[in-house]
Order: C-alpha cells, then sequence, then structure tokens
C-alpha cells in the first residue's frame, strides 16, 4: 500500500502540534506555580495556525480513507475515524473556551483562578483522550514502530496530569 503524503504531511504537523502543546503546557504550568508570565503570544498564534493546518489536513487524510477503492475502510476504522473527529471536535471546543473565554465573558472569567484552571483541566483531558484515540494512526504516519503506543499514551497522559495539578495548585494558592 503506498503512503499517503497529506497523512505523512498531517503526522508532521501532529507532531509539531505535539511538541507546542507540551511546551505551552509546560510553561503555563510553571506560570501557574511560579506565577512567572511569559509573553509569547505570538508563539501561541503559530501554534493556533498549525492546528488551523492540521484540520485541513485530516479533512483531506479522512476523505482520502473514505473514498479509498483500492483497501476501503472497514466499519471498525469509519466508527474510530468518527472518534478521532468526535474527540478533536470536543479539543476544538474547549480550546476556544481556553483561548476566547477572558475576551467574551470579560473580567468574571479573567479573575475567576478557579474557572480558568478547570478549564485547563478539562483541555489537558481532552487533549489526552485525542492524542491517546489517535496516537496509532499518528505513529504510523510518521513511520514509528506502533510498539511504542502505550509509551506515547502514557507519556500524554503524564503531561495532563502534571498540566491539571500545577494549574489547579496554582489557582489554590
Amino acid at each position: 500500500m503506498r503512503r499517503s503524503t497529506a497523512r505523512f504531511f498531517n503526522g508532521i504537523v501532529s507532531a509539531i502540534i505535539v511538541v507546542f502543546f507540551l511546551a505551552h503546557g509546560t510553561l503555563g504550568g510553571i506560570s501557574a506555580l511560579t506565577g512567572f508570565a511569559g509573553s509569547l503570544v505570538v508563539l501561541v498564534w503559530c501554534g493556533v495556525a498549525l492546528i488551523g493546518v492540521h484540520v485541513v489536513a485530516s479533512i483531506v487524510t479522512s476523505r482520502e480513507q473514505l473514498v479509498d477503492r483500492e483497501h476501503p475502510p472497514s466499519v471498525r476504522k469509519k466508527r474510530h475515524l468518527a472518534l478521532k473527529w468526535a474527540t478533536g471536535c470536543l479539543l476544538a471546543v474547549v480550546a476556544c473556551v481556553h483561548i476566547f473565554g477572558p475576551r467574551l465573558f470579560g473580567e468574571a472569567f479573567v479573575q475567576s483562578p478557579l474557572v480558568n484552571a478547570l478549564v485547563i483541566v478539562v483541555l489537558s483531558t481532552a487533549l489526552a483522550v485525542h492524542l491517546c484515540v489517535g496516537s496509532k494512526s499518528l505513529l504510523k504516519d510518521l513511520e514509528i514502530d506502533r510498539r511504542f503506543k502505550s509509551a506515547f499514551r502514557v507519556m500524554v497522559c503524564a503531561f495532563a496530569v502534571f498540566f491539571a495539578v500545577a494549574t489547579l495548585v496554582g489557582a489554590l494558592m
């Protein structure tokens, strides 16, 4: 079976987004614990742009998979694709609340560290779920042995827990 250029490209973009989220979450977690607030807004919007590229590439790869006549997707693969899209949409909604909440809800949202912390806990969880659901595909797209799927999932969940705990501790301090 020939490798899809779109899948490989989406895998690369996805890997960059994973690194971006890990860096952004780590800096945010450190910021929550220490009060340090760096101004890296341009990098954050670059990350958002990459997410847009990922969505477009995911549409292309999903279409490729669904119309493949040589290797048509099974019902199980179609369900898995729907699950990836569902978790991705959930992640997008929570990310929008994280990004636009302060602008939409004003001072009440900004001045409530607990609300911000809960949004980040949900965001970290949604990201971990989305990455765990798509881990096998991501590793395959990047031509990484799929035996690393469990280790990848453990790492993703560990970072999600770190982000959640650091944010909650920072909010309660």
